[in-house]
């Protein structure tokens, strides 16, 4: 009995810490009004995201993943200068998938965007989201998107670099929604491999 009970209580232990590093507190800024605060806590399958605004829940964000140990992360997305959701999704190889939640300041609410995937992201001039994504050892892809009126992400055009191991080889525009604008295939083929073009998005 003792010896079951020890195993139980090591059980216990290695649990624990698995369940804590799947919850946060998030502290969402918005101008011109008191922060939000989001409690997020995983399953095996989703992760569920509580805002609540001055202590009363006013949204419950519920999304599929198979990352419940990755923690979401706050970023002003779209440059209005408010905290915008980021939720993992899935995981591959280097790079991540991820929902993105727009906040809507005055409502004390987030509106999905859409999925974004990618090893790194910023946000240029233009206010385009940039996701840097990586094709085995020797290929990068930087795909712009853009937002609609109702505030959904759309693909909008991607520079593709392939890379030798002198750090030279191709970079070549690729339209999707639209043609690449010349002044963002420029500067993008002048960055460093691997540098974001922008301003990177870091987590809050």
């Amino acid at each position: 009995m003792r010896r079951a009970l020890l195993a139980a209580a090591a059980l216990l232990a290695v649990a624990l810490p698995a369940a804590e590093a799947a919850r946060t507190t998030l502290r969402a800024t918005r101008p011109g009004a008191p922060p939000l605060t989001l409690r997020a806590a995983s399953s095996q399958e989703h992760w569920v995201i509580s805002v609540l605004e001055g202590g009363i829940e006013s949204q419950r964000i519920e999304v599929q993943s198979d990352l419940p140990d990755v923690l979401p992360w706050l970023a002003d997305t779209n440059g209005d200068g408010a905290a915008d959701l980021w939720v993992p999704v899935i995981g591959g190889n280097a790079n991540t998938a991820w929902d993105v939640w727009i906040m809507q300041p005055g409502e004390a609410r987030f509106r999905r965007a859409g999925e974004v995937g990618g090893l790194g992201f910023s946000r240029d001039s233009a206010g385009r989201l940039i996701a840097l994504g990586r094709n085995g050892c020797c290929s990068l892809s930087y795909t712009f998107h853009t937002f609609d009126a109702e505030g959904r992400l759309r693909e909008a055009f991607s520079v593709e670099r392939q890379l030798d191991d002198l750090g030279r080889g191709t970079c070549e525009p690729v339209a999707i929604a639209m043609e690449p604008p010349a002044a963002a295939v420029r500067a993008t083929c002048a960055l460093r491999p691997g540098q974001m073009p922008g301003t990177p998005l870091r987590g809050r």
